[in-house]
């Protein structure tokens, strides 16, 4: 996983107790100054984006990744899990499955049957994909809109 840039780890029940697994992270897990992220080389957030716009988080993503710096975003909210590629999804403190994240999203009976949803835009798009008005799972509502009213 080292060797992926930007990650997210879902988890069923979050759990301090779940970062003893990345003991070498520096743990974000309040308010940050993001120049004081620069000097740090592997990072975890800890449910700290609920109460940001999804465009400052891409912000602040985008500088880590301009800079090389790892990071994980620890959060028990599904739709952060688009702004990452990779993903992984714990069931209490052990991993249920990880990958890609469109790969791990494709596993929905088996996200939901451990009480998660699809991202809302994951969803819709399966949805009508299945009505045949979609070919493919659409991440931001501003395309899909476009292609749905051309």
């Amino acid at each position: 996983m080292d060797i992926i840039t930007d990650v997210t780890l879902v988890s069923t029940n979050i759990n301090r107790d779940l970062l003893k697994k990345y003991q070498d992270y520096y743990v974000i897990d309040r308010s940050f100054k993001v120049e004081d992220l620069l000097n740090k080389q592997k990072i975890i957030f800890f449910n700290v984006f609920n109460e940001l716009e999804e465009d400052k988080i891409k912000e602040i993503y985008k500088l880590l990744i301009d800079h090389k710096i790892l990071f994980i975003n620890y959060t028990n909210n599904m739709e952060e899990a688009l702004l990452t590629k990779y993903l992984i999804i714990y069931d209490k403190e052990n991993i249920l499955i990880e990958g890609p994240t469109m790969e791990v999203l494709k596993n929905e009976k088996l996200l939901k049957r451990i009480g998660l949803s699809l991202p809302f835009m994951v969803e819709l798009s399966l949805l009508l994909k299945d009505y045949n008005l979609v070919d493919k799972i659409y991440l931001d509502n501003k395309t899909l809109k476009g292609i749905l009213w051309k």
